[in-house]
């Protein structure tokens, strides 16, 4: 797989012509029967809302839902805790590898049984190599890694730093992602707990919410899905996965399934359905933290978002026909995941929204939708955000974790931001599917203003 910097990708004027012609016309191929068919456009309509209902719901009520906590057990004998190893790849990390480092000699765990592997490439062009090499020469507990290999992306870059790799449970973080002190001990402890789990996903959250307005509204975004989305899977059983930003793994797992697809864009949601289909269990706990940085400008956030919607895409292609008829993954797993990879693809549609009332103006047919009190559920719609952003901020209230005050804010002008997201899921459908253009990973760039966060 070709890996591209942000600083190498560009949206030219053809290129947004392409795009926008595509758009165009797949709309009005979508619309055009309104004033010809009866009730088509109604019908149409009501899908439309019935899909905006089913993912709004859900997520309010997956908001509800992490309220519950479940603690695994205390371990307060060490000699009884297994070895860790900590895997980040890292490509032009300078502005976040020092901080990600500096948490890792912090984290509570013994330093006989913890080793962080500084995977960097040999591409990089800034301070990157020289900041893990110091790491490794001033602290036993880190092993730097040099990897010069042509492109593969994450994923590449993973798996051979998990040939480094010797301890019994693996952790994979992004070299932008610093652990709470107690995220380590907290997460071997599910492990411990249960053989067949072999995956524990804790949960990402954002710490720069201040470096622009995209960052912000990113960090809110960030805090329902791996608050409310993720953790509500494990509270109802459902099909758990993890985000690449941050897992932890029983080493076998890689024996057994082998290591990370290379050829798709979100590897990390490639092996939970792997994991699924094993009939193994991967768990979810918010309090397992790693502090993540979010995008803080346009390019970097669109091919950022863009790669995770194109890669959903993939993965909801491969596993749909597959799940389903797993023995091994229960009926409730399975329905989970068919809403899950439905979804995956579903938002392109939601783009029909905003041209309708036009279409209908100039059409002079009424799209009424089929649903009685139409106007309360688009009430509804529109106050689920800030509703749902709330609940979380309480939790983390509850739980000792604080928000910066414009993320208050943020949750009132969410939407707007939402709107302008399914601008991705379009970009990412028409490259998946209509250009059918090749996988191309484009690595994340760093803000310079990239700090530790202050545990």
């Amino acid at each position: 797989m070709e890996v591209k910097t942000v600083e190498e990708t560009s949206l030219s004027l053809k290129k947004m012509t392409t795009y926008a012609t595509i758009t165009g016309l797949l709309v009005v191929g979508i619309l055009l029967p309104i004033p010809y068919v009866e009730g088509y456009g109604s019908v149409l309509n009501t899908v439309l809302l019935v899909g905006l209902i089913g993912l709004v719901g859900r997520t309010l009520l997956s908001a509800v839902l992490a309220f519950s906590r479940a603690d695994p057990p205390e371990i307060n004998d060490d000699a009884a805790l297994p070895t860790v190893s900590v895997v980040i790849p890292a490509y032009n990390e300078e502005p976040v590898l020092p901080g990600t480092v500096e948490a890792c000699k912090q984290v509570d765990y013994p330093e006989e049984k913890l080793e962080v592997v500084l995977c960097y490439e040999a591409g990089s062009t800034d301070r990157t190599a020289e900041i893990a090499q110091q790491a490794a020469d001033d602290d036993p507990r880190f092993v730097a890694v040099e990897r010069d290999e042509p492109g593969g992306g994450k994923a590449k870059a993973t798996n051979y730093a998990l040939k480094h790799a010797t301890g019994d449970i693996i952790a994979s973080i992004d070299a932008d992602h610093q652990f709470k002190p107690n995220a380590i001990r907290r997460a071997v402890a599910w492990f411990l707990a249960d053989d067949d789990t072999w995956c524990v996903k804790g949960r990402c959250y954002g710490h720069n919410p201040t470096d622009s307005l995209l960052a912000l509204h990113a960090t809110v975004e960030r805090h329902i899905a791996e608050k409310a989305d993720l953790f509500a899977r494990e509270v109802v059983d459902g099909f758990t996965i993890f985000g690449g930003g941050q897992a932890f793994f029983r080493a076998e797992v890689f024996d057994e399934l082998g290591e990370f697809d290379e050829e798709i864009l979100v590897e990390d949601i490639d092996m939970s359905s792997k994991i699924h289909q094993f009939g193994k269990e991967l768990h979810v706990d918010p309090q397992v933290i790693t502090y993540e940085e979010n995008p803080a400008t346009l390019s970097a956030w669109w091919n950022q978002r863009k790669r995770w919607a194109r890669g959903w895409m993939q993965v909801a292609v491969r596993y749909l026909p597959l799940l389903p008829q797993e023995r091994a993954v229960s009926t409730r797993k399975k329905i989970d995941a068919v809403y899950t990879f439905v979804y995956a693809i579903l938002p392109v549609l939601f783009i029909l929204v905003f041209p309708m009332p036009l279409f209908n103006g100039l059409s002079g047919v009424s799209t009424t939708t089929l649903i009685p009190n139409g106007w309360a559920i688009w009430t509804f719609i529109s106050i689920a955000p800030i509703i749902v952003s709330y609940i979380i901020f309480l939790q983390d209230w509850r739980d000792g974790e604080s928000h910066h005050l414009s993320e208050y804010i943020a949750a009132f002008t969410l939407w707007p931001y939402l709107v302008f997201q399914s601008a991705v899921f379009v970009a990412a459908f028409i490259d998946e599917f209509i250009l059918d253009k090749d996988s191309i990973y484009v690595t994340t760039s760093r803000s310079d203003q990239s700090q530790s966060h202050p545990r």
